[in-house]
């Protein structure tokens, strides 16, 4: 059976006729080689693929509550020298 290697489906189609190894998956769009393998296999994939959409939701549910305290930090990154010695001089450091 020809499974997705990011998320075990079977929902996969060959997408390139020159290039036997060009597949889509139409679960998580993957495109690429695809791998032969069995029901315990694609099981074993979809549960290490549901664990990693869960910790990817995680992080992006973290990060819209502190948006800004990484903005902040963000913009802080992108400070000039002159900048940064202008804010240091206002803090008489």
């Amino acid at each position: 059976m020809k499974i997705c290697p990011r998320c075990g489906s079977k929902n996969v189609d060959w997408i390139i006729p020159q290039n036997w190894s060009v597949w889509e998956c139409k679960d998580c769009d993957y495109t690429g080689p695809i791998i032969e393998g069995n029901k315990r296999i694609a099981e074993e994939i979809k549960e290490d693929y549901e664990v990693t959409l869960k910790k990817e939701k995680a992080k992006k549910k973290k990060y819209s509550e502190n948006k800004e305290e990484y903005e902040e930090k963000e913009i802080e990154k992108d400070l000039t020298d002159e900048e940064i010695d202008r804010r240091l001089d206002n803090l008489d450091i």
